[in-house]
């Protein structure tokens, strides 16, 4: 026969050990905070070259303030590369990276951007109508990238097209590599910040500041932390104008 009395005793243990209502839950381990992210995060380029001031750089003729389009007087900001370091050179993995471009108040109407690979054979060009505001301006560039190799860039203000030994132009170095396949997992799941905190640590320069420039006005402490860690603090004000369609 069933023992009605013990099995009643037993179903009241049960009901003790599994009963919200009666006994507390073992305690739950403490959250870690670190793992939720603010809006905005801390972003800091890594060190990939000299950072000192943005080097500067003209024409191979007169130089003379009346025949240049850009004025030298002190205090004006020069035409300047948005890049991570002095030599302009910065990485990339993507088919059509955006380069940034600080053109200040100048005179000339058009602008033009040439690109070339290592033996020097023009892979890319583009002339284009300039804004009339001083700010940054952004190209993209729709090259058939190689990974391992290096291209040369040139972005040039035309001053006077008759004598092009005039224009203003600034230049560098592009490396297109291949992104890592656990970066790339990472990315698709990944918030713009995130996304470009990891090109940042990948030091892919045109992905990292391609996504915090698109997004400064929501987040313009990463924007300012991103420009103070290559040295561009100056142009942390600039506006980003629209500009550079390539003419038909």
């Amino acid at each position: 026969m069933i023992n009605w009395n013990r099995s009643l005793k037993l179903w009241g243990i049960v009901i003790l050990a599994t009963s919200p209502a009666l006994i507390g839950f073992a305690p739950r381990p403490s959250l870690d905070t670190s793992s939720f992210k603010s809006t905005e995060i801390s972003l800091k380029f890594p060190n990939t070259g000299n950072r000192g001031a943005p080097k500067i750089t003209s024409g191979g003729g007169t130089r003379s303030d009346d025949t240049s389009c850009i004025s030298t007087q002190e205090g004006i900001l020069p035409l300047v590369a948005l890049m991570p370091n002095r030599e302009n050179k910065a990485k990339t993995a993507s088919k059509t990276p955006n380069l940034y471009v600080y053109i200040p108040q100048t005179t000339a109407t058009e602008g033009e951007v040439v690109i070339v690979d290592e033996n020097e054979q023009e892979v890319y060009f583009s002339q284009f109508t300039l804004p009339t505001q001083p700010g940054m301006v952004k190209v993209t560039l729709p090259v058939a990238f190689e990974a391992g190799k290096s291209y040369n860039w040139s972005f040039m203000v035309i001053c006077d097209s008759r004598y092009r030994n005039r224009d203003k132009f600034v230049e560098g170095v592009i490396e297109f590599v291949d992104l890592d396949s656990k970066v790339e997992n990472q990315l698709k799941t990944a918030s713009p910040l995130e996304k470009a905190q990891l090109y940042a640590d990948s030091t892919l320069w045109f992905e990292a500041f391609d996504i915090v420039a698109q997004t400064r006005a929501e987040n313009p402490t990463t924007w300012q932390e991103l420009l103070n860690s290559v040295g561009l603090d100056m142009l942390v004000d600039a506006p980003i104008l629209n500009c550079c369609q390539a003419k038909q």
